[in-house]
């Protein structure tokens, strides 16, 4: 075999170097390139985080914003993070922390949110702030709030139609929200059977399970059939009560027939992932109002889940009609 002659064997070694260096380089921009991609997508995806003052798993008022917010991550693509089971006087702390990490878009999930939000967003103003139920003073704050009296006069008119001992029972959160629905229950009970007698029970928060529990025994104590639980973490404890005493209740948030499905009646969907489906929506383009946003019946947003094997067809009927005249008024 002929041996390379020194020049030959310097210009073969030369072009192998120079190929080396080469892949070295573009193996490098390709890497760099990488990394520009993963720091440029992490900088641009949307940073949402939600506020909880309870749990995740109670099967409402909560899991339902949870349940929401990740169906809509496959949509938006959005990173998100859940801070649950806050207490009063963490809320403002956690809100700051959320807001000076850059977060884009911070949910909380009820009206306990609103003046923590009304303190933390004149310092973050690229910050959106939405909470639920409260009051919305900065550009930056929007607050969502549902038309609640038309609602409650329905589940009255349900619970006085269904009740066999004419008492029916009311538990309810002690704070200035849940007075209009209060109002609209109490309305549809005496409109639908006047002797009917309304029995209300009050509750300090939304997550008191001991005292909606023993509120619940009270009552059943006193002849009540028929009770509409309005909480959050407590509604499936009064529902377990119901169930054992083997008397009828009305659930509310979600769909709670499951839990007991002979013995809730129906319950009154505040229907979570439709208020977070246009939330996000209108934030993506753009056009999220500031301020106070009003739904209810007529938007879809509050609306009664299928009813239980227990209700009548004709009840069924008398409900579906009144349901179309109060969408009829709030539409005029």
């Amino acid at each position: 075999m002929p041996k390379l002659q020194p020049f030959s064997a310097l210009f073969v070694g030369l072009v192998i170097a120079l190929l080396l260096l080469i892949t070295s380089q573009f193996m490098t921009s390709m890497t760099h390139l990488q990394q520009f991609n993963e720091t440029g997508s992490s900088k641009n995806k949307l940073r949402v985080a939600l506020l909880l003052e309870g749990p995740t798993y109670d099967q409402g008022w909560n899991s339902s914003a949870l349940e929401s917010l990740t169906e809509l991550k496959k949509t938006y693509g959005f990173s998100l993070e859940v801070a649950s089971n806050l207490k009063p006087d963490q809320l403002t702390a956690v809100t700051q922390q959320y807001a000076s990490n850059g977060f884009d878009l911070i949910f909380g999930h009820g009206v306990i949110f609103s003046e923590p939000f009304t303190k933390v967003a004149p310092f973050y103003p690229e910050t959106r702030f939405v909470s639920f139920n409260g009051e919305a003073v900065h550009p930056n704050q929007t607050t969502i709030r549902y038309d609640m009296k038309p609602a409650g006069f329905l589940v009255g008119k349900l619970a006085a139609t269904m009740t066999k001992t004419r008492k029916v029972g009311y538990i309810m959160t002690d704070k200035p929200t849940e007075y209009d629905q209060w109002e609209g229950f109490q309305e549809g009970v005496k409109k639908t059977s006047p002797r009917t007698q309304v029995i209300v029970e009050k509750v300090p928060d939304f997550n008191d399970v001991a005292g909606a529990t023993r509120a619940a025994r009270s009552m059943i104590a006193k002849g009540v059939d028929v009770i509409y639980t309005t909480g959050d973490s407590y509604n499936l404890a009064v529902i377990t009560e119901a169930q054992r005493a083997d008397i009828y209740a009305i659930g509310y948030i979600a769909d709670q027939r499951y839990i007991a499905p002979n013995h809730v009646l129906a319950s009154l969907i505040q229907d979570v992932r439709q208020c977070y489906r246009t939330i996000m929506a209108q934030y993506t383009a753009g056009k999220l109002p500031a301020g106070k946003v009003t739904y209810g019946l007529a938007e879809g947003v509050n609306r009664f889940s299928p009813f239980g094997p227990m209700v009548p067809p004709e009840i069924r009927d008398e409900m579906q009609q009144e349901f179309e005249r109060l969408t009829h008024h709030r539409q005029q």
